[in-house]
């Protein structure tokens, strides 16, 4: 069962970091980051004097710019992602198996997506996910950061190995998921950078990438050159237009070449060229109605429902309502008519309800655009389970519906046994039939 819940938290974490959250889950998250410790080491003021909601903004804000780095904040020493909760059924794994799971998730979303070291050289927050670099950890990638802040931008991958310390081995590992491209501090230097130091091909096939850069270039324009700027050229060519590499025959291609044994490795280059570093999160659109309201209230459509019982406290009694608090903060209405069955027989509902009073309704209805919920506490309501049926449950939980089918089965044996229920009588007749008074009329008929 603990493999099953880690696959479970796995895929949903993995979706979370490539899609914009939904409300309750992001409003968790703003919540972890206001308590946590690297937004105290990262906030050049004194954490004092911010608030927690300016906290949570800036949270929220940083995770629109970039949900990794976001994510990645929190899994420092103190591990304060294990306190983002995402599903109920996560309690069921340990600390420890449940941060191996984030950890294999933030392995892979950081090397599909990579990391731009020049802009998060400027912006050290974005240095969040490099522990999670292949080849690198926590200490490599502590060493690697105070390098890199120290001596500003880097235009060449291979000074990761020269002016930074990476071991040969480290950097073979990890180059192809560092970003090195004219942004941040090298956004206005007129400095040369290799474009293919911005995708994943890694160094060792450059010039596999250039080769075929050149062919796919001197084939679409004509134009045979064979040094430095004619390659880089050919580059930048075919990466502007993907659709060069989508119709190049690579079959005939690696047979002319005696590459067949490659094929896999110029596919991966294809891929990058068409694409590197491909940016699978969802186009960011306004939230609806009701996601803004769900997103406001901390509530979700599990939580606050038509139907749902909820504990509502008593603000005030005026005329024939009462204004009451959830616990959420939303606004609860009661009126008179819904308070009890016999409310006709109540002069005022304040003889009823006092300030602060606590009491167990049910919700009616839901004005989300005034977010206001309509109470009901009525003791028919209260035993109604009509909205019951229209709540999401869970599609293997079928103990309710099972226990209905019982029950109408029951009646209807019960209705059948009594439409037989009658005295028999042992009577010696050829024509007797020991039946009902229906049966009889129907066979007299």
């Amino acid at each position: 069962m603990g493999t099953s819940l880690s696959l479970v938290f796995m895929k949903i974490l993995g979706f979370l970091l490539i899609n914009y959250l939904g409300s309750q889950v992001l409003y968790s998250l703003a919540a972890v980051f206001d308590l946590s410790s690297p937004l105290r080491m990262q906030l050049t003021l004194s954490s004092l004097t911010w608030s927690g909601i300016v906290k949570r903004a800036v949270a929220l804000g940083r995770y629109l710019q970039n949900p990794l780095a976001m994510v990645a904040t929190l899994c420092g020493p103190a591990r304060e992602i294990l306190s983002w909760k995402l599903n109920p059924l996560e309690n069921f794994l340990t600390p420890d198996d449940k941060y191996m799971v984030i950890e294999q998730v933030m392995v892979d979303a950081t090397n599909q997506v990579g990391l731009d070291i020049n802009l998060a050289t400027s912006h050290e927050w974005l240095f969040a996910p490099l522990q999670f670099i292949s080849g690198l950890g926590p200490r490599k990638a502590a060493s690697l950061q105070r390098s890199l802040v120290r001596t500003g931008a880097i235009f060449t991958r291979k000074d990761f190995v020269t002016a930074h310390g990476l071991g040969k081995k480290v950097f073979v590992n990890a180059v192809g998921f560092l970003r090195v491209r004219r942004s941040g501090l090298a956004a206005s230097s007129s400095q040369f950078i290799d474009v293919l130091d911005d995708t994943r091909i890694h160094p060792e096939s450059y010039g596999l990438a250039q080769e075929l850069a050149k062919v796919i270039y001197e084939k679409d324009s004509g134009d045979v050159n064979d040094d430095d700027d004619a390659l880089e050229m050919a580059i930048e060519h075919v990466k502007e237009r993907p659709n060069l590499l989508k119709t190049f025959v690579f079959d005939k291609y690696l047979e002319d070449k005696k590459r067949e044994n490659k094929k896999e490795t110029f596919m991966d280059i294809r891929r990058e060229l068409i694409q590197g570093f491909q940016d699978w999160r969802k186009q960011y659109k306004e939230p609806t109605q009701d996601e803004e309201f769900y997103m406001i209230s901390g509530e979700t459509e599990d939580t606050l429902a038509e139907g749902i019982i909820v504990q509502a406290t008593v603000r005030r009694v005026q005329g024939g309502k009462a204004i009451c608090a959830l616990e959420s903060g939303l606004t609860g209405i009661l009126t008179k008519e819904d308070y009890a069955d016999d409310w006709r027989d109540i002069p005022e509902l304040s003889d009823k309800l006092r300030e602060d009073d606590i009491l167990t309704c049910k919700i009616k209805s839901i004005q989300k655009n005034r977010y206001q919920v309509f109470l009901v506490c009525k003791d028919s309501e209260m035993r109604n389970n009509r909205y019951q049926q229209a709540r999401n449950l869970d599609r293997y939980y079928h103990e309710d519906q099972s226990s209905l089918r019982s029950e109408q089965e029951k009646v209807r044996k019960d209705r059948e046994l009594a439409k037989k229920h009658f005295k028999p009588r042992m009577i010696v007749h050829p024509r007797f039939q020991n039946i009902t008074a229906d049966e009889a009329m129907e066979v007299s008929s």
